[in-house]
């Protein structure tokens, strides 16, 4: 310890650190790459951005247009991504018929933008994520899974504490959209979606229901001082492609599968239309369409009160995706309860135990689906509550939201009590019915023995007397046979199972036999105590 030099360990800790810079990434790839030796919760975006095998497809871009003076936004196609930039900047496209558009509307300035981005895909991570210096942790979050990583590291929501997310500008959000099989699937089948992101697809056993995975993400940037522009990142519509779980990123096989919207469309959650109203502005709303067709329908149909086209709040932003989520989640909920009575057995009508196995392993998988559906409704709620904290204002709309998504973690917490108290019962029953199979089979097994107590000595008597051609069948002595074979085998037959009443009388009488000495005993031990005279001691 005397030849410890302090100074020298002092400069080396100090010519390390100063050794060790840190170079300015080129790329947002090699941004996120930099950062998730810090953050180990993006390796799966890094994986995303750097996997060669990543499904790639067209991305599509829509924007809603604010313009001041024009109470509703003015929805947009964009074609090509690399208008996306223009977007992006608040800058007009190069096109034709956008270049008319912004004509026509040159009297009213541009105020901010809503860009949806339908299908996220590495380039367009790359190019927003460079020019909106957006947080890689927001992409993250949106992946929401730990496929591509290898299970390296835990998901981003699981690993990501409130308190980190509060002051962010940007919101997440994960739910399933119950479908229904119109054709012969595997039973409890895991499927990939045809899409970029690996999206999961099972389906409930015994039933042809499935829960699609589906994430919205939310983020505002303030560019200018007069200019805002916000990306709505949302999932494709469901289409009838799926692939088998883990079998899409290496090419393998498709299937293709009837799906349609379990119980129809959600439920239109603005307020219907008057008798006398104009009916021709209705849109229909489509039986399976996307987010992005439907959250365009509703800022076409009526703006939140708690926009406000100059400056809007990160939660009127989400108010329209955050209200179909809900209404998703309310489905969610009548799933529950239909596999709640689908588990209600009746007395007469008892499943085989293959049936009861499997139902058995359905409720387990539902104790572990109802704790994370409500872990994903109170983090809505949380995030909600944070931000309408922080900016202290009064909006009574986001409240009624709040309100809503209270009560469905409420009825999903219940459902899943429910579901979960089922699970006792149903092993009950495979008790039951395991025991009720286990008495057939001893009854079987006791006819088998009665029949071997009765051909076992029939069959030794015969074996002795086959030697001997007088007693065979048909000769004088046959009558021999039965005199020796009967009593073998009514002995034999009594020694085996001897009947109930005479076993019990026996044992009455060997207790009888065993108690008479002892009795005997006591008489004349007590007889020679009372012939002694008592003597003091």
């Amino acid at each position: 310890m005397e030849d410890y030099c302090y100074d020298g360990a002092k400069h080396y800790s100090q010519g390390s650190r100063m050794e060790k810079h840190y170079h300015k990434p080129n790329t947002y790839r090699d941004y996120v790459e930099t950062l998730s030796s810090r953050n180990p919760c993006l390796l799966n975006l890094q994986s995303f951005l750097s996997s060669s095998s990543v499904y790639r497809r067209t991305c599509q871009f829509t924007a809603l247009d604010f313009r001041e003076g024009i109470e509703r936004p003015i929805p947009r196609q964009v074609p090509d991504i690399d208008l996306v930039p223009g977007q992006l900047n608040g800058i007009q496209g190069t096109n034709s018929k956008e270049s008319v558009t912004s004509e026509g509307y040159h009297k009213h300035p541009l105020q901010g933008r809503i860009l949806i981005i339908e299908d996220l895909t590495p380039e367009v991570i790359e190019l927003v994520g460079s020019t909106l210096d957006v947080d890689p942790l927001m992409f993250s979050l949106h992946l929401h899974t730990t496929q591509r990583n290898d299970g390296r590291s835990q998901t981003p929501d699981d690993a990501t504490l409130p308190s980190r997310l509060v002051t962010q500008n940007y919101m997440t959000t994960t739910y399933h959209r119950p479908i229904v099989s119109e054709q012969k699937f595997p039973v409890g089948g895991k499927f990939e979606r045809d899409m970029a992101i690996n999206r999961k697809v099972v389906f409930i056993r015994s039933t042809p229901i499935g829960l699609a995975q589906h994430s919205v993400s939310v983020i505002k940037v303030q560019y200018s001082s007069d200019f805002w522009i916000a990306l709505l990142l949302v999932d494709p519509p469901i289409n009838n492609n799926l692939y088998p779980s883990g079998q899409k990123d290496k090419s393998g096989p498709r299937t293709e599968i009837l799906l349609r919207p379990y119980l129809g469309s959600h439920e239109d959650f603005l307020d219907a239309p008057k008798f006398s109203s104009d009916w021709a502005e209705l849109d229909d709303c489509p039986p399976r369409g996307g987010m992005a067709t439907e959250i365009v329908q509703y800022w076409k149909r009526t703006v939140p009160p708690c926009f406000d086209p100059t400056n809007p709040t990160l939660e009127s932003l989400a108010y329209y995706p955050l209200r179909i989520v809900a209404a998703e989640w309310v489905k969610y909920v009548a799933v529950m309860q239909h596999c709640i009575k689908m588990y209600e057995y009746r007395g007469d009508q008892l499943p085989n135990l293959d049936q009861f196995n499997m139902d058995l392993r359905e409720l387990q998988g539902w104790r572990r689906r109802s704790m994370v559906s409500q872990q994903k409704v109170r983090s809505v709620i949380r995030q909600l509550k944070a931000r309408y904290t922080v900016e202290e204002k009064t909006q009574t709309d986001i409240d009624f939201l709040i309100e809503d998504f209270g009560v469905i973690s409420v009825n999903i917490k219940n459902a899943g009590k429910r579901l979960e108290n089922m699970l006792p019962v149903v092993t009950s029953l495979v008790q039951i019915i395991d025991a009720r199979q286990s008495f057939a089979e001893t009854t079987n097994i006791s006819r088998l023995t009665i029949l071997a107590l009765v051909f076992v000595p029939l069959t030794f008597v015969s074996s002795l007397f086959s030697m001997k051609d007088d007693i065979s069948p048909g000769a004088s002595g046959f009558w021999v046979y039965f005199a020796v074979a009967v009593p073998i085998t009514a002995v034999v037959y009594l020694v085996a199972r001897p009947p109930t009443k005479v076993v019990a009388k026996g044992r009455k009488w060997l207790n009888i036999d065993k108690e008479r000495p002892t009795l005997i005993s006591r008489g004349v031990s007590m007889g020679q105590t009372r012939g002694k005279p008592i003597t003091e001691a």
